[in-house]
């Protein structure tokens, strides 16, 4: 009979070695195990950035794990949840920029006054900026960028990464103006729904001051506004495209619109012509010519004399 007291106890890590030698040999190795069994925080931080500058992401995830799970106390704790974050976010993929944002926003979470705080919160907005979209497609990854890049103005105002934050608003905000516009271009050009294409025009206008091709915006919800029936409304953006932007190539178009609006407001108001094919009135009838009258027949009396 076996005498299972005779049986050693396995180091309190060993299961991990374990699990990390068959992930090493199953994805092609390099993890050094000896490395990773090593009571050196410090040895151990090293190999990981080494493995991080090679780019061999997953060995350096694995250092860095090792230390976050078994040395809780260790100075470099802090330091490695921002490299796994950097490790998945320098190797790019969907996934992996997701799991980047998570780490960050660990990190934020258990270290919201660490100096490397701003520096998370810069990596979360830039995992959401690298998955924006174009014009045409959903931009909630870019309105997610802009609300992350906005709360390290507010949150950290003497942050180094500032200047970049404030690079990428501007690009972010171009991106939805131009998705706005696509879309009101849309409704005015293809679907002649032209309510709904000022609608999304105004709101370039009023917020985003700043986009690019303002001066279109203002000539196409001119037009809109004229098409759907209220010229009138029209003129003061007319108006404002010649003022403030004389050097556009649509000075001359909106010269010609605003010329046509406004002789068609000084026109007297003329009978509808009938559409080819429908029927015509009947022409009127004319006027019965009055006959002169006829001579009386003379009497008999006159007759007989």
């Amino acid at each position: 009979m076996r005498d299972d007291s005779r049986t050693t106890a396995w180091p309190k890590h060993a299961a991990f070695l374990l699990f990390t030698l068959s992930f090493g040999c199953a994805h092609g190795g390099g993890t050094d195990i000896a490395t990773l069994a090593s009571n050196s925080d410090q040895v151990i931080w090293e190999a990981g950035q080494k493995a991080l500058e090679k780019k061999q992401w997953e060995n350096a995830r694995q250092y860095f794990k090792r230390i976050v799970e078994g040395f809780p106390q260790s100075e470099y704790g802090p330091a490695c949840r921002l490299a796994l974050g950097d490790s998945y976010l320098r190797e790019g993929g969907t996934a992996n920029i997701i799991l980047a944002i998570s780490e960050y926003r660990e990190f934020l979470t258990l270290y919201p006054s660490h100096p490397k705080s701003d520096y998370a919160q810069f990596q979360v907005a830039e995992g959401f900026f690298r998955q924006r979209n174009g014009p045409d497609r959903d931009q909630t990854p870019t309105t997610q960028a802009l609300e992350e890049y906005q709360r390290l103005l507010d949150v950290y105002p003497s942050s180094s990464h500032l200047e970049q934050a404030r690079a990428r608003i501007v690009q972010c905000r171009q991106s939805l103006a131009e998705a706005e516009f696509k879309t009101g271009f849309f409704y005015q050009r293809t679907r002649k729904i032209y309510r709904a294409a000022v609608t999304r025009y105004q709101i370039i206008l009023s917020e985003y001051p700043d986009y690019a091709r303002v001066d279109e915006v203002l000539f196409r919800l001119a037009e809109s506004l004229t098409l759907g029936g209220r010229p009138a409304e029209a003129l003061p953006h007319l108006e404002k495209l010649l003022e403030e932007y004389p050097q556009s190539r649509l000075t001359e178009e909106a010269k010609r619109l605003r010329q046509q609006i406004s002789l068609s407001a000084t026109s007297p108001p003329t009978s509808p012509t009938p559409p080819p094919g429908a029927p015509q009135p009947p022409a009127p009838s004319p006027s019965p010519t009055p006959s002169a009258p006829s001579p009386s027949p003379a009497a008999p009396e006159a007759l007989q004399s």
